[in-house]
């Protein structure tokens, strides 16, 4: 599931989880400042400096400001020009110091105008009752805009819409010439691209979609878009948008589950040497598959320790494979297969029979001599069990199976 990134331009719930919530603050004048570089022990700003330019990001629309002297239990208020030309404040946590007077601060200067990057503030010492000890002026330049001449948006599809075809444009603005890209969580747990496309020249753009790589019977969960420099490198203050939307109709139809096996009916001998083929179809793709055997006897078949796991076909979901069976008991057999992911179980039967007896002419007997027991053989303490053939002692020795994972047979 995709989840919509906060807003650029408003990252209250980030300041919430930084401290107290906002407040009023006295509001100081501009310009009527102790010198920055006063005595150590005065309140100054050592960081940005008076006109320092390309003043990184902490966090989106953000800019940290470091300082010296400030008295202890005094905190911080930053005031700047926005771009109305009102002021407002920029931290909402109390900027309290260390012991030694120390402080820092984060500053959020998304009230900025279009495109503007300058920074006309105040940075004020202010008493636990919020009284200005004294102010320092400060200007600097943002190294990225809080508001972008041409932000990044997008405008369809929206947040919890139902789309009716699986092709949806994506539209919105961003910078002129750079790149727009839409990911999506596919099948098999990968990620696709579903379009891209170049913003135009008066800050808008559409990508063309394609949902095709979404799991069979899948009404998606939205989709990521981003936004890349005409290099297809991030930009820097430039977040991808999570959109949260669902399909009326499923892109990619749901495979109905089938499962046949081939031959239905086999011999003794046939099921431990060609076994029996396994075709099935409507798994997930590339999901682990269990295969499991019933006896006629009910019991389950079992499997050698060291069998290979199974998977469904990585684009399709279909999955063929052969059971072999070392010692078949005579009867009806159920061979289910299930999907780990997906949880879709499908079964088919099929029999196997005794081997034909093929008729032979008796030998003439020859009389053997010193016979004491009670059959025709010498007396070597061995009586003929009635019933119980060659046959009956391979079965009396166990049963065994294989199954062939894509085109591979594995015998246990």
């Amino acid at each position: 599931m995709h989840t919509t990134p906060p807003s650029r331009r408003r990252p209250g719930a980030r300041w919430a989880a930084l401290g107290a919530g906002l407040a009023v603050l006295a509001l100081p004048l501009l310009g009527t400042a102790t010198a920055a570089n006063a005595a150590a022990d005065t309140f100054a700003v050592t960081s940005p400096t008076p006109g320092q330019q390309d003043v990184p990001e902490a966090f989106p629309n953000v800019a940290q400001l470091d300082g010296t002297g400030l008295t202890p239990g005094n905190h911080v208020d930053v005031q700047y020009v926005s771009g109305d030309g009102s002021l407002q404040p920029a931290v909402f946590t109390e900027g309290t110091g260390e012991d030694d007077g120390t402080w820092s601060v984060y500053g959020n200067f998304d009230q900025l105008g279009l495109a503007e990057t300058t920074v006309v503030a105040t940075v004020s010492e202010l008493t636990p009752e919020d009284e200005v000890v004294v102010s320092v002026p400060l200007t600097f330049d943002l190294a990225v805009a809080p508001n972008p001449a041409d932000p990044f948006t997008v405008v369809s599809p929206a947040v919890g819409d139902v789309v009716d075809t699986s092709t949806p444009a994506f539209t919105g603005t961003a910078s002129p010439g750079t790149t727009v890209v839409v990911l999506y969580g596919a099948r098999s747990g990968s990620t696709a691209e579903a379009g891209v496309a170049t913003v135009e020249d008066d800050g808008t753009y559409s990508v063309a979609t394609d949902f095709s790589r979404l799991e069979p019977g899948s009404l998606g969960t939205g989709a990521d878009v981003y936004n890349y420099d005409a290099n297809g490198d991030p930009i820097p203050g430039i977040t991808p948008i999570g959109v949260f939307f669902t399909f009326a109709d499923a892109p990619v139809a749901l495979i109905p589950l089938a499962l046949s096996v081939d031959p239905a009916s086999t011999t003794v001998t046939a099921a431990g040497s060609t076994g029996i083929a396994l075709t099935a179809a409507g798994f997930s793709p590339n999901e682990q598959l269990t295969v499991a055997v019933t006896l006629p006897d009910g019991s389950a078949l079992p499997f050698a320790e060291d069998a290979p796991l199974v998977f469904a076909d990585d684009e399709d979901g279909s999955y063929t494979g052969t059971v072999v069976i070392a010692s078949a008991p005579v009867g009806a057999y159920t061979v289910t297969l299930t999907g780990v992911r997906s949880e879709r179980t499908v079964s088919a039967s099929f029999e196997v029979v005794a081997d034909p007896v093929t008729p032979t002419t008796p030998a003439t007997p020859v009389p053997v001599p010193g016979g004491t027991g009670s059959g025709s053989l010498a007396n070597t303490g061995f009586e003929p069990v009635a019933g119980l053939g060659a046959a009956g002692v391979l079965l009396a020795l166990g049963v065994g199976a294989a199954v062939l994972v894509r085109r591979r047979r594995v015998k246990a």
